[in-house]
């Protein structure tokens, strides 16, 4: 092994530190610098405000199994402030992620990274129910960020050319311990969370749809039905619902005779239509409909999934 004559370290393995740590950054760095350049320049129109691929449809989709679910849904009923919020988090993935590959500022952009993987961990780590991918790239790119914040830029860097790592002198021992734990908790805490540890379960589930019904206020006449369960890739599709009233009656509508009133997070929802017979309603969507004066419950019915049950609060009828 080979040794510093001054330090007496082992340089060999100094050399192979620094490499794996620009390595670790350059490939953190890589991943957000292409997230932000898809939506500028290969898939614009998840830029664009107006169309059903802007990214607000995965907000759409992530809201219902999200522990800041209240805050998605303001966030996408304020449509500037979901336009601009897409606008923000690309770029600050594009400069964070050039800052990474070049070692510019790296501890900053680190902890930038780390932000960003709270963020996405928060809003889309459910997500991974489908294949747990969502979960394990907030949960790596965290810790890969941690770690580039406790060793910095290393000698691979701009900052190391040019003395820039201006934050190397508040990465203390209780501060990198306290890193490390935090760490640790973001990963066995949200995995805990979202999928159990010693039971495995799923937060929300995905093999079958659910529906409930809400209140729409001022209009007892009206109810918002909101798909808090399923998968992602799909959606559930309505072929009737049969309302039960109050005296035991019951009125069964077909797809085409659901009347929808209002489709919320509209354009980025794709619901609230009837697509070839059946009413098409997509996880997360809030759709208000029409309901039969005095109805007190309904079964909607659909296609390969079981039917939920859904009730009603209905005054001035």
């Amino acid at each position: 092994m080979l040794y510093d004559s001054d330090s007496k370290k082992p340089a060999t393995l100094d050399f192979a530190r620094d490499i794996a740590l620009r390595a670790s950054a350059i490939s953190m760095g890589f991943v957000f610098l292409m997230g932000g350049w898809r939506r500028f320049y290969n898939v614009p129109a998840k830029h664009d405000i107006t169309s059903p691929g802007h990214l607000a449809n995965k907000l759409v989709e992530a809201a219902p199994g999200s522990p800041v679910e209240a805050a998605i849904h303001w966030v996408l009923y304020n449509p500037l402030i979901t336009e601009w919020s897409v606008y923000v988090m690309s770029t600050a993935e594009v400069l964070v992620g050039l800052a990474l590959i070049f070692g510019l500022l790296t501890r900053l952009a680190a902890t930038g990274s780390a932000l960003i993987n709270i963020a996405l961990m928060l809003i889309f780590g459910w997500m991974g129910f489908e294949c747990l991918d969502e979960w394990t790239m907030a949960a790596l790119g965290f810790a890969i960020s941690v770690s580039v914040v406790m060793f910095g830029p290393g000698s691979f860097s701009l900052d190391q050319r040019f003395g820039l790592d201006v934050l190397a002198k508040y990465i203390t021992r209780p501060v990198a311990i306290s890193l490390t734990a935090l760490s640790i908790l973001m990963t066995g805490g949200f995995y805990s969370y979202y999928f159990g540890i010693f039971d495995f379960h799923k937060l929300t589930s995905t093999g079958a749809y659910n529906i409930v019904a809400n209140e729409v206020p001022g209009h007892p006449d009206q109810a918002t039905l909101y798909v808090n369960a399923g998968g992602s890739s799909t959606a559930a599709y309505v072929k009737s619902i049969t309302f039960t009233l109050q005296d035991g009656a019951q009125i069964t509508q077909n797809a085409e005779e659901i009347s929808v009133i209002h489709n919320h997070f509209a354009p980025w929802s794709h619901s609230g239509k009837v697509v070839d017979g059946v009413l098409k309603l997509r996880l997360g969507s809030l759709t208000d409909i029409q309901i039969p004066a005095g109805a007190q419950s309904a079964v909607i019915d659909l296609i390969d999934n079981k039917d939920p049950v859904v009730h009603f609060t209905q005054t001035g009828n």
